[in-house]
């Protein structure tokens, strides 16, 4: 209860205070408005009469603006510079052939044949040699062997023996061990007549050329005498590079 009393005066408090605030604000305006208000003056106007100007009669035409025609500037086309022209070389007569007159063969002198006597010459020495020579390979040939058969088969083994002996000198290289490549290379050769080899040809893996030509070098040389075939002599095989 106490507190509802206190909130009752407290409100009547407020509104009687804000009526007086109120009253004095009004009052003040009201004052301050009428100290402000000016006095009024009277003010006397003169009415004279007014005449208003005549118009003019001649009215003057708008004057046009003059359409300013710019004159186009012609260009002349300058003239294209004549090119000299190429200086042709003078066309020289070829000089007519010299007509020869042809001349009458003249009529060959009769030479009375004489008998030629026969000279006896003597054989020179290298004419012996030579035939020594064929008549030693002749024999040879026919001590080789009596059949065709006989001589195919010496000729064979014998290249069997030199193909033998170069698969035996025959080396792998290291580097195609690393790599392990394999490889065939294909040989020619010549023997010649004193036994030992030459031109020697390789194709094939270029890797295996050096353990080819170096294992065709080590078979030579062989007995020329022995040989079951004509010296010089060109021979073909083919050497296989494999690892096992």
């Amino acid at each position: 209860m106490k507190r509802h009393r206190y909130k009752v005066s407290f409100l009547l408090t407020t509104l009687l205070y804000a009526f007086a605030i109120g009253l004095y604000l009004y009052t003040f305006k009201t004052i301050v408005s009428i100290a402000d208000k000016p006095d009024e003056s009277k003010m006397v106007l003169a009415l004279s009469q007014f005449v208003p100007k005549a118009a003019p009669t001649d009215v003057a035409a708008p004057v046009q603006p003059e359409h300013l025609v710019k004159e186009e500037s012609v260009v002349e086309p300058k003239p294209k510079p004549k090119l000299p022209k190429p200086d042709t070389p003078p066309i020289e007569e070829k000089p007519k052939p010299h007509e020869t007159p042809l001349l009458k063969p003249e009529p060959k002198p009769t030479v009375k044949k004489t008998p030629q006597k026969r000279v006896k010459t003597k054989p020179k020495k290298h004419q012996k040699v030579k035939k020594y020579t064929r008549q030693k390979h002749r024999k040879r040939q026919v001590s080789g062997g009596g059949s065709p058969h006989r001589s195919a088969a010496r000729k064979n083994a014998f290249l069997a023996q030199i193909r033998a002996k170069i698969n035996q000198a025959k080396s792998y290289p290291r580097m195609a061990k690393r790599r392990g490549m394999q490889g065939t290379v294909k040989a020619r050769f010549t023997i010649l007549k004193n036994g030992h080899v030459g031109n020697i040809v390789l194709s094939g893996s270029s890797l295996f050329y050096r353990s080819a030509r170096k294992a065709i070098k080590s078979a030579f040389p062989v007995n020329a005498n022995k040989a079951p075939m004509p010296l010089p002599s060109t021979v073909s095989l083919t050497l296989r590079y494999r690892l096992r």
